[in-house]
């Protein structure tokens, strides 16, 4: 039996038909002739024809392996799904991850001794066990972790309009790279667990990537004009890693169509990538929190609606000042002078009114949940990540006139 491979990002990537195990081989090892290569999982015959057209079959799972193409190594190597020995020596916590959700060797850098104890992992490791119980949950089938990274979301509305500083309470996150696309986790400010968000990009999405004039930035430029998405406060080798690695990412994937519709939102309840705006999950039916009840609770009392909303510090910080607020204009009800009253109405307004629309724009950011739910949407967590590998499917689905031709090789 015969299959072919196709030419990606300078390497030839090799699908046996019998197995599915994928290889990624150089274009710098391979003959100008076609060559016959031999399945190291099922010994099947495979054909290396370097002539062929740069084409992805529209059916074609593609697994792009971060880091050098290896000639004749499969990609779901022993080494990717298997705890390094010194690794869990330096790091027994380890132990309790599973193997197979993680490329332990890419996510970890050695130091000079050639151990794994150092700042830089340590703190990795920490990003990890803070999102681990929801990214386990969250990886569909042959999907591993091969990057990570925690920076502040930059939300200038936020900043320049209410917050400030205060921002990066709650806009903290892990973000991780896999094999299919980068996730972003929201958690708290001590990054010790997640809170409310998540989302996903895809790699054929990002144009390019930038670091800032600090080098402690991550922007992610969209194709088609799409919102740009900035974190900042990153630590700088972490921010270098991650620009390096969705740089080759995004080289590796730039032949593939872009998805015809960006699912950035996810289910904080089944992890199923969402269109933006939906008042319940389409495919569990959790609820979420509504940006209306949120606004309607900071126009009667600012920092409820950001209670609501679950960031419990801003609102206490907001209740306080306007019950300040509230005792001011209630002064200047009782003086019983016109002007009093005038400004007390306006101060009234600009503080509440203000209040409310930042906290219609909070709630708008992303899906999450709402406390109190009609059935009980969390048992859909445990099932298996079909529906969300399906959401995926268009992310590697390849131009369509060269697809059937490229099926028949």
């Amino acid at each position: 039996m015969l299959d072919s491979g196709i030419l990606i990002g300078g390497s030839m990537i090799i699908v046996c038909s019998q197995c599915n195990v994928t290889y990624k081989i150089s274009d710098k090892k391979i003959s100008s002739k076609e060559a016959v290569a031999t399945c190291n999982n099922c010994g099947v015959r495979i054909a290396v024809k370097p002539d062929s057209p740069p084409d992805v079959p529209a059916n074609l799972e593609i697994d792009y392996n971060y880091g050098p193409p290896s000639a004749g190594k499969p990609i779901h190597s022993q080494s990717a799904t298997t705890h390094p020995g010194t690794l869990v020596n330096d790091y027994p916590e380890v132990g309790d991850y599973t193997p197979k959700y993680y490329s332990f060797g890419d996510i970890f850098k050695l130091n000079k001794s050639g151990g794994f104890k150092s700042r830089h992992n340590k703190f990795k490791l920490k990003l990890l066990s803070a999102v681990k119980e929801v990214l386990e949950k969250m990886l569909v089938k042959n999907e591993r972790v091969l990057q990570i990274a925690a920076g502040t979301a930059y939300y200038p509305a936020e900043i320049f309009f209410g917050n400030g500083w205060l921002t990066m309470l709650y806009n903290r996150y892990v973000i991780i790279g896999t094999n299919q696309r980068l996730l972003m986790i929201n958690v708290n400010h001590r990054m010790k667990r997640p809170t409310h968000y998540i989302f996903q990009l895809l790699y054929t999405e990002i144009r390019k990537i930038g670091r800032g004039l600090l080098g402690t930035k991550l922007i992610l430029y969209r194709k088609n004009k799409g919102k740009r998405r900035v974190f900042t406060s990153l630590k700088r080798f972490m921010s270098r890693e991650i620009t390096q690695f969705l740089t080759e990412r995004i080289e590796s994937v730039k032949k593939l169509r872009i998805p015809d519709e960006s699912l950035e939102h996810i289910c904080p309840a089944c992890y199923v990538p969402l269109k933006k705006g939906l008042s319940a999950c389409t495919s569990c039916n959790a609820v979420f929190k509504s940006p209306k009840k949120a606004m309607l609770r900071s126009l009667i009392m600012p920092g409820w609606g950001d209670i609501y909303l679950g960031h419990g510090v801003l609102g206490a910080l907001e209740l306080l000042s306007g019950c300040f607020i509230w005792l001011l204009v209630l002064s200047c009800l009782l003086s019983g002078f016109a002007e009093d009253l005038v400004a007390g109405a306006m101060i009234l307004v600009l503080f509440n009114g203000m209040d409310c629309l930042l906290t219609y724009y909070m709630a708008g950011k992303g899906s999450s949940l709402e406390k109190k739910q009609s059935s009980s949407p969390m048992q859909t967590q445990l099932a298996p990540n079909s529906t969300t590998q399906s959401n995926l499917n268009y992310a590697r689905t390849a131009e369509a006139p060269n697809a059937a031709k490229a099926m028949a090789r």
